[in-house]
C-alpha cells in the first residue's frame, strides 16, 4: 500500500522569482541524483488555483511504496550527512523562499487503489 507525504506552503512575499528558480533547481538536482532517493516512487509539484483564500498554495507530494520505505528514507536523511549535505543546499526549504508559518505536512495512505482511474 502506497504512502503519500504532502508538504504545502505559500511563497514568501516578494520572493516569487527566487522561489520558482529554487523549485526548478531542486527538482533538477533530485532528478540528477535519483540514487539518493530510491524510496521515492514519484514526486509531484502542484499549485492550488481557483480556491479562494487557498489559491497560490504550493504542494509537493512524494509517493513511497510503504510506510517502512518512508521511514527508511527519513532516517537515512535525518541529519543531512554525507551526500544529503548537498541535498540540503539545494532544498528550497532552506533558501528563504517559503513562508514557513504557512507550512503544512500530511501523510496519506491510498485506499481502494484497484478502483482508481489512471
Amino acid at each position: 500500500m502506497s504512502v503519500f507525504e504532502m508538504e504545502s506552503w505559500r511563497v514568501k512575499e516578494g520572493k516569487e522569482e527566487e522561489h520558482k528558480k529554487a523549485l526548478r533547481g531542486w527538482l533538477k538536482w533530485v532528478n540528477d541524483h535519483r540514487e539518493l532517493f530510491k524510496e521515492w516512487k514519484s514526486v509531484r509539484y502542484f499549485v492550488k488555483t481557483i480556491a479562494g483564500e487557498e489559491s497560490e498554495r504550493h504542494f509537493i507530494i512524494w509517493e513511497y511504496d510503504s510506510l517502512s520505505a518512508f521511514e527508511a528514507y527519513k532516517t537515512r536523511r535525518a541529519d543531512y550527512k554525507g551526500p544529503y549535505a548537498e541535498y540540503k543546499k539545494n532544498d528550497p526549504y532552506h533558501q528563504g523562499v517559503f513562508d514557513h508559518s504557512s507550512m503544512r505536512v500530511e501523510v496519506w495512505k491510498d485506499v481502494d487503489r484497484d478502483l482508481w482511474i489512471e
